[in-house]
């Protein structure tokens, strides 16, 4: 997730042009922002003391996977070279809102990251406040906790507890979707940056456990994307019936039985999905709480153009591979969308037509 948190400086030239929420969220950011600066302690101190070996091994874990990353091409330059100990379980929470019978998620804009998709709190009494104003104004809200996020290079980001001590496979994942907003950055288009932020993850931690020569857990690692993968197709064919339902026309009562029905026919076809697993449980907790358009939001942003990224990505290899998004990047949000969603609801409308002939339609 990319940082929206700059500098205080940002914050004071604002207080001249914003109103009194605004200036709380900017205020909340810049103190947070700057509380983990001041807290960073150089990961090589840490390792020269003595401390807790757990905290050493996953140290020395994030350097051995920067240091893949920088062989591959993923700008390093100083990230992930000191250490925070927040003794929370999430560094920031997201709020995403959506109107109930809309796909759009609202959006926040802000002077460096642009506009995006969610607000970013420091603390969840701040996320769960500005959460129900959204309820209280007709929001549907969706409340997430996020274990890091990148300053885009502004800053050189910390390692931090809320995410350093998980596993290998975890940890290089998230550390090379966080570095891949450094390799390209559009102001605005939260969903373009996110996928291509996802797509370059997947294809660097293949290679990374590829590298390792872990022939067991790099084939744990494909059954699992294989298992999430199609849980996401499901969830965005949800979110295709969805849009087309929200254009449909049709009484707001009947619209919104269809919308609780489609919702009701995703969760029983990922239950049918899982039976047909022998192992894992992708994407369980999450199906199992409240739905909404913000939460189905939330995993389009992270996905929705990671099937064509990734395919581009296959294509092209790695080097051209980012120069395609360079290319990308330099349309506009318009064109850089029409060219994606045109590719996209070709492969939707054709699962969709295969949905209705398995007779899953709703009623």
């Amino acid at each position: 997730m990319p940082g929206i948190v700059k500098v205080s400086i940002t914050f004071c030239l604002l207080a001249f042009v914003s109103g009194c929420e605004t200036l709380q969220f900017y205020h909340q950011a810049a103190r947070g922002q700057a509380a983990l600066l001041w807290s960073r302690t150089p990961t090589n101190e840490l390792l020269q003391s003595k401390i807790d070996p757990a905290l050493r091994d996953r140290i020395e874990m994030a350097g051995d996977v920067l240091g893949f990353a920088s062989q591959i091409g993923l700008p390093v330059s100083g990230a992930y070279l000191s250490y925070v100990a927040t003794g929370e379980p999430y560094v920031v929470w997201n709020v995403f809102a959506a109107k109930p019978y809309e796909s759009a998620l609202k959006t926040s804009c802000f002077p460096v990251a642009g506009c995006v998709t969610y607000r970013g709190y420091f603390k969840r009494k701040d996320a769960d406040s500005y959460a129900n104003r959204l309820e209280s104004k007709g929001y549907e809200v969706y409340v997430a906790g996020v274990a890091a996020y990148s300053t885009l290079g502004w800053f050189n980001d910390p390692l931090l507890d809320t995410f350093l001590f998980r596993s290998d496979e975890q940890l290089a994942a998230l550390l090379f979707h966080e570095l891949a907003h450094r390799v390209v950055y559009v102001r605005g288009d939260t969903r373009f940056n996110e996928s291509l932020a996802t797509t370059i993850e997947l294809y660097a931690l293949e290679q990374w456990l590829q590298t390792r020569d872990e022939s067991d857990r790099f084939d744990r690692y494909r059954l699992s994307l294989a298992r999430r993968a199609s849980v996401i197709e499901l969830i965005m064919l949800a979110r295709h019936r969805l849009a087309l339902l929200y254009d449909s026309g049709i009484p707001m009562a009947e619209m919104k039985v269809q919308k609780q029905s489609i919702f009701q026919e995703m969760r029983d076809a990922y239950s049918r999905l899982r039976e047909t697993w022998a192992v894992g449980k992708e994407f369980y907790d999450w199906m199992q709480g409240p739905m909404s358009n913000a939460k189905l939001e939330t995993v389009a942003d992270y996905n929705e153009w990671v099937p064509l990224l990734t395919a581009r990505l296959d294509k092209l290899g790695f080097e051209q591979f980012k120069r395609e998004l360079a290319r990308l990047a330099s349309l506009s949000q318009p064109e850089r969308d029409a060219e994606l969603k045109a590719e996209l609801n070709a492969k939707l409308n054709a699962e969709l037509n295969g949905f209705k002939l398995a007779g899953n339609t709703s009623r």
